[in-house]
């Protein structure tokens, strides 16, 4: 071979190996461009996924507040009823130990 081949044919070597390079540079380049997207996009869904479970929390709180006084408002009035028997019993009861009191005497 020639002078001029050989050099001609490491020259291109060169060249392929410096292309070679160049392309594995830009992988590199594009799989960390990738990846910091890929985090990013993680970033804003579990940001997103946390805002849809607060907002779940927050209904489901609501309407346990609002099942809860519903509760307690059926709670006071089954007192108020309960009350009102009980007075109206005991009413009797003490007419009722009066008598026997006084038949006793």
């Amino acid at each position: 071979m020639s002078l001029a081949a050989i050099k001609e044919i490491t020259e291109l070597e060169q060249s392929l190996r410096q292309q070679k390079e160049a392309a594995q540079a830009a992988a590199k380049k594009s799989l960390a461009e990738a990846e910091q997207a890929g985090q990013a996009l993680v970033g804003r869904l579990r940001e997103q996924a946390e805002a849809e479970v607060a907002s779940y929390m927050r209904v489901a709180e609501e309407k346990a507040a609002r099942e809860a006084d519903a509760i307690r408002e059926e709670a006071k009035r089954g007192y108020a009823v309960l009350r009102e028997i009980a007075a109206t019993k005991l009413d009797a009861a003490v007419a009722l130990v009066v008598e026997r009191v006084v038949k006793a005497q």
